[in-house]
């Protein structure tokens, strides 16, 4: 056969057909990796599935809470918070004394410096204590031993914690009942009175008058309220009797009471251990009066309080010369109304103290102008 021989078509055809298959096939996976996964177009997530469409306006509710969203996501982010720190509720501290009554009165010249309500009858509380303590000493030498009645348990609260048939001095139990107010220690010395309790309250009503009180009662020795059953028209009810006084006799209970050098020496301790004849240790009291870790001239004080009467103090005060008895009775705040009224105070005889002697000079002035 002769080389040189011409190739056919049917050749020339075959040997182009394997270039074309493979550049068809080249194209094809070109155009599959380019293109989107039906799952995707399916779940619009390629963005050449999603279709163009003309945007709407948005409502207003709708970019708020989009944009509330998108700051609280930031800011988690960043670590911070949107949210306003939490703040405290400041109550506001009403000007001036919130007690029902006060009284004020200047020892040096024996004036009414302020008062309020000096004469309405109120409950007194623990004031009471006062004229226990001096019925108790005028009738009991201090180194006498006291014995602790069996019902004292059932004494209502404060008390220090007798153990019934306990034994302590007059001392020691006047320490707890000026102190901490024990009421348990008010019993013991009621029931250890010549005649018993009922006789003690007697005298205790009988002592209150020789100072010239009229509106004063006691119906315990402790200050807490005495409840009387009573049968009436077949039913118990239950009356309930304060141990009641005015601000302004409580001033002359104040004054007797602190004027005794014990009284003011317990009053003016912080702290005491009661010696006892069963506790090895003793008890401990802690002083009710916050006014003596205040920088004020103090000579001495006593608390009080129940639900009834509110809260009460009764309190005297050195300044140079003066010397001021205030008592608070049915206050919010018994310390914070003293210590208001005794700086008014000294502003009241400060202010009165510069008038006075302007007042003779204008007289004398006036008396040389009508001779002349």
């Amino acid at each position: 056969m002769n080389q040189n021989k011409l190739v056919s078509p049917t050749s020339i055809a075959a040997l182009l057909r394997v270039p074309l298959l493979l550049a068809i096939a080249g194209l094809v996976l070109f155009t599959w990796s380019v293109s989107p996964s039906w799952a995707e177009v399916r779940s619009n997530k390629h963005p050449a599935a999603v279709k163009k469409a003309v945007k709407k306006p948005e409502n207003k509710v709708v970019l708020k809470k989009r944009a509330k969203t998108k700051a609280a996501t930031t800011n988690a982010r960043s670590g911070h918070s949107r949210k306003k720190p939490a703040t405290k509720t400041i109550k506001r501290v009403p000007k001036g004394v919130l007690a029902k009554a006060y009284y004020c009165v200047n020892l040096a010249n024996n004036r009414a410096v302020l008062e309020r309500n000096p004469d309405k009858q109120l409950p007194v509380a623990s004031l009471t204590k006062l004229i226990t303590a001096l019925v108790a000493i005028d009738s009991m030498p201090f180194d006498r031993k006291l014995t602790v009645p069996d019902h004292i348990k059932k004494v209502p609260k404060s008390v220090i914690g007798l153990k019934p048939g306990d034994e302590l001095s007059v001392e020691d139990v006047l320490h707890g009942l000026l102190m901490a107010s024990g009421n348990d220690c008010a019993e013991t010395i009621a029931c250890s009175f010549p005649g018993g309790r009922d006789d003690f309250i007697k005298a205790m009503n009988r002592k209150v008058k020789s100072m010239g009180t009229a509106h004063t009662v006691f119906y315990t020795p402790s200050g807490l309220d005495r409840k009387v059953v009573q049968n009436r028209e077949g039913k118990q009810t239950v009356d309930v009797d304060s141990n009641v006084s005015t601000a302004r006799e409580i001033a002359l209970v104040t004054r007797a009471a602190f004027s005794h050098p014990e009284i003011r020496r317990i009053c003016r301790k912080t702290g005491h251990i009661l010696k006892s004849a069963k506790a090895e240790e003793g008890y401990a009291v802690r002083n009710t009066n916050k006014l003596l870790r205040d920088n004020l001239p103090l000579i001495a004080g006593k608390t009080g309080y129940t639900a009834r009467a509110g809260h009460c103090l009764a309190s005297e005060f050195a300044c140079g010369r003066d010397v001021y008895v205030i008592v608070v009775l049915g206050s919010p705040d018994h310390f914070r109304d003293t210590r208001l009224v005794y700086h008014k105070a000294l502003q009241e005889d400060a202010r009165t103290k510069t008038a006075a002697p302007n007042r003779v000079f204008s007289r004398r002035i006036a008396s040389t102008v009508i001779t002349d």
